[in-house]
């Protein structure tokens, strides 16, 4: 399913908000390379999220380190800080509480993290695609 599209409001509070934050834009958009901004961006190839991916990583000579993978708010990019497995509680499903161990919170939105399966579906995705990246410590 391709993503939303956003409209030129949208689109410049995002580059606004991108330029601010120093962080670098991603975009497949030709027009948006054309447009007034001064921070990073990255025109993306029309290829699937794999070589996009591999593009980016080349192109700002990243290292993949699994272990610093999923260390940040997804909401708010503060870095999470662990809980102790007894403060979640009520506050994760039932479930969760029964199998996970271990649980990090974001310090600004409150938001509670754990591993789950998308941790090792995202390191095996690096590897079915060759891209490489350090092993969990």
């Amino acid at each position: 399913t391709p993503p939303p599209m956003v409209c030129g409001g949208e689109r410049r509070l995002m580059m606004n908000r991108a330029q601010g934050q120093k962080r670098v834009l991603l975009t497949r958009r030709r027009d948006m390379a054309i447009r007034q901004f001064s921070g990073q961006m990255i025109l993306l190839p029309e290829a699937d999220v794999a070589d996009q991916l591999l593009f980016v990583i080349r192109k700002l000579s990243l290292r993949v380190k699994a272990d610093s993978m999923y260390t940040l708010c997804l909401e708010c990019n503060e870095p999470l800080t662990a809980l102790e497995r007894e403060a979640v509680r009520d506050r994760v499903p039932e479930y969760v509480f029964e199998h996970c161990i271990r649980y990090n919170q974001c310090p600004k939105c409150r938001r509670i993290y754990w591993p789950g399966t998308h941790q090792q579906n995202a390191l095996q995705f690096l590897k079915a695609h060759g891209i490489a990246f350090s092993d969990l410590s």
